[in-house]
């Protein structure tokens, strides 16, 4: 869990940490340099935790931003979570199961510890707003789409709309101006085409599901394999979605949803990153593997783009593993030359809040 607390009129920067390995062991709570260890088992006691830190600052803050990974076709724009947009949100957790009910209980308890502030939700889905109808499309019948408007939505759309903003900056070029890839490479992984400025395509689809390999979901395979595993092997709806969802990808293919450790288990040196005895021939191949599978469909998505956007100006890395790992991002680019590469280290936190402005005055 993320949190950043920001001046409204400046947008400067507060405070800001972070919750990590909720649920796991040695979960910890980090502001700056300060790190302290907590037993943190789920995202309630991790806003809790988070608000002991915030204590001497509740007074002041009078609107709170909540990333929303979700909001179909009916959201995209910032909104205010009155009751009714609340209930109306809820719809949309069965799509993003991962994220959306996390996010919409935080807004409860967001709502009984700051009393007088309004809860803005700020939307993933709403930057792909722009996507051509044959891009967002698939092909199913019509009525599909008419009555349950299943389509292409996309998500990490903060994230690839902070970045395109800050490439614009760095690159002394309008965004309008600019045809860019960017690649959100983190515990979840997207690819975005932007053209003059505006998303044309996304590697996530109706789902975050869809794409490229992630930390524990699949990514993108064939759509008849879901169906074999209820069919054949007897598996039960809820079980296939929280194999897709929930242990696969990395962590199914080498059984770690940690990029440092696959890379140190693959051979390579990874600075800061150490594990205790002897890596098995075993683990190696399979660590060897599972990095080749994660590089090949990155490349795929991206040799896609470059010929549809036609020319790229460049090829934005960020998100943990793109902004951290020299080693993934040496594997990518070697095949793409041309490209200019930029790293930019996304701030979402930053884009919530620049959208929060829109409507809040």
């Amino acid at each position: 869990m993320k949190f950043e607390v920001v001046d409204f009129e400046s947008l400067k920067s507060v405070r800001a940490g972070i919750v990590e390995r909720i649920g796991l062991m040695n979960s910890f709570i980090k502001i700056g340099d300060d790190k302290e260890i907590n037993e943190v088992e789920n995202h309630e006691q991790a806003f809790r935790l988070m608000m002991s830190k915030l204590e001497d600052l509740k007074k002041e803050i009078f609107v709170v931003g909540h990333r929303v990974v979700h909001g179909g076709e009916e959201f995209t724009e910032p909104i205010i979570i009155g009751r009714r947009v609340f209930h109306r949100l809820k719809k949309y957790n069965k799509l993003a199961p991962l994220h959306n009910p996390i996010t919409l209980s935080c807004v409860n308890y967001s709502d009984k510890y700051f009393k007088k502030a309004e809860d803005v939700a700020v939307f993933d889905t709403a930057f792909y707003k722009t996507l051509p109808d044959y891009a967002y499309m698939y092909a199913l019948p019509m009525k599909f789409y008419k009555r349950h408007k299943i389509r292409k939505y996309g998500f990490h759309g903060i994230s690839h709309q902070y970045v395109a903003n800050a490439a614009a900056k760095k690159m002394r070029k309008p965004l309008n101006k600019l045809n860019l890839i960017t690649c959100h490479l983190g515990s979840g992984c997207s690819v975005t085409a932007i053209k003059k400025g505006q998303a044309i395509d996304t590697s996530m689809g109706f789902t975050p599901l869809e794409g490229l390999v992630m930390s524990t979901r699949s990514g993108s395979i064939d759509p008849a394999i879901p169906l074999f595993m209820i069919r054949k092997l007897k598996m039960t709806e809820n079980e296939v979605s929280g194999l897709l969802n929930k242990r696969s990808g990395l962590f199914g293919l080498s059984g770690s949803m940690d990029m440092r450790e696959i890379l140190y288990k693959a051979g390579y040196n990874v600075p800061g990153f150490k594990m205790k005895g002897r890596v098995k021939k075993k683990d190696q191949e399979i660590a060897k593997l599972t990095i080749e599978i994660f590089i090949y469909n990155i490349k795929k998505y991206i040799g896609a783009y470059n010929a549809i956007l036609g020319e790229v100006d460049a090829l934005i890395f960020t998100a943990g593993i793109g902004e951290r790992s020299s080693i993934i991002r040496k594997m990518i680019t070697k095949d793409f030359p041309d490209i200019k590469d930029l790293v930019i280290p996304t701030n979402e936190e930053l884009m919530i809040a620049q959208e929060i402005k829109k409507i809040i005055k």
